[in-house]
């Protein structure tokens, strides 16, 4: 009981922070959304933005997991994500594109690890990844993100966006998806047509994709 009241204190602090910082953001209060961020950074990783905008998502999150050494990291690398997305929107918003990209990109790494990481519903706080990824409609992404939301789109029965991500691996690279897609296809069709509507797919669709997979690449 007292590590879910600690959780729940965790969750509705960073969910404060949050709103605050999006209510300034939304009055078009920049210069103070920076600083809210860049002191939210230092708090909680004991860096700066500058600092963090440097980091591989690996060595963001072994940041993340250095200073909360427990199982419930994912709460605060969902707060972590939602300063970043904001943080994206203010570059965006300047014409920065290239440092836009690079918080976003970070932000739906820090998603995609908490969202499989965790163990419950994850605090509302966190970003939508359909929001992200339009974000970062114009750049490319690396291929273990795009393989890791592949498995996540699943998990959460969004099911057309996970297909559209497994055409784009397997573009990358054909050989090394096929078994993968076969069996994405194959856990398609035990499922209702009612989860399969639901996801953005019909049956007929998905048998005619794994038909598809013999054919000549």
């Amino acid at each position: 009981m007292y590590r879910d009241d600690y959780i729940l204190r965790m969750i509705a602090q960073f969910g404060a922070i949050i709103r605050h910082i999006l209510g300034l953001y939304r009055e078009g209060k920049s210069p103070l959304v920076r600083i809210a961020i860049d002191n939210a950074y230092r708090d909680r990783l004991g860096v700066g933005s500058d600092r963090i905008a440097t980091l591989s998502d690996q060595q963001l999150l072994a940041l993340l997991r250095f200073h909360h050494r427990s199982e419930e990291w994912w709460v605060e690398g969902a707060y972590l994500a939602a300063l970043l997305t904001t943080e994206s929107r203010l570059f965006a918003d300047d014409g920065e594109m290239e440092e836009a990209a690079t918080r976003a990109l970070l932000a739906l790494q820090l998603v995609i690890e908490c969202r499989l990481a965790a163990p419950e519903d994850v605090p509302d706080y966190i970003p939508d990844y359909a929001v992200l990824l339009d974000l970062l409609r114009d750049y490319v992404l690396p291929t273990p993100t795009l393989a890791a939301l592949f498995t996540l789109c699943e998990q959460n029965g969004d099911l057309a966006r996970s297909e559209d991500l497994l055409h784009e691996l397997i573009s990358r690279d054909r050989a090394g998806w096929l078994a993968t897609a076969r069996a994405f296809y194959t856990r398609l069709l035990s499922q209702d047509d009612q989860v399969l509507d639901a996801g953005g797919l019909s049956r007929a669709e998905v048998l005619t994709a794994l038909a598809e997979l013999d054919r000549p690449g």
